[in-house]
C-alpha cells in the first residue's frame, strides 16, 4: 500500500476540532482527486457523487472514514449535514 497523504490527518484534526461540519468542507484541505484516486474511483464520478452525496455507497464512505481514521458515524454525519445543505440550496433555486 502506498503512503497515506498527510492531509488526511489534518482533515481528521479539523473534524474533531469542529472546524469541518459538512462533507464538502474536507476538500478545502485535501484535493478530491487524491481521495478519488485512493478510493480507486475516477475524478468525474467522484465529482458527480460530491454533488449528490446520497449516491455514495456506505462502503465508499466507510473507506473514506478509514483513510481519516475516524469512526464511520463521523463521516455519515458529515454526509448528512452536506445532504441537508444541498437540499436547502436546491429548494432555493427551484423557488426563485
Amino acid at each position: 500500500m502506498m503512503a497515506k497523504d498527510r492531509r488526511y490527518t489534518t482533515v481528521r484534526n479539523l473534524i474533531s476540532a469542529g472546524y469541518i461540519k459538512t462533507f464538502r468542507e474536507m476538500f478545502d484541505t485535501i484535493p478530491k482527486s487524491v481521495v478519488a484516486r485512493d478510493l480507486g474511483m475516477n475524478n468525474a464520478r467522484f465529482t458527480r457523487l460530491m454533488d449528490n452525496v446520497d449516491q455514495f455507497s456506505l462502503k465508499e464512505l466507510f473507506i473514506i472514514a478509514s483513510f481519516l481514521e475516524v469512526e464511520e458515524m463521523v463521516i455519515l454525519n458529515l454526509v448528512l449535514q452536506q445532504h441537508a445543505v444541498n437540499n436547502k440550496s436546491k429548494k432555493k433555486t427551484t423557488t426563485d
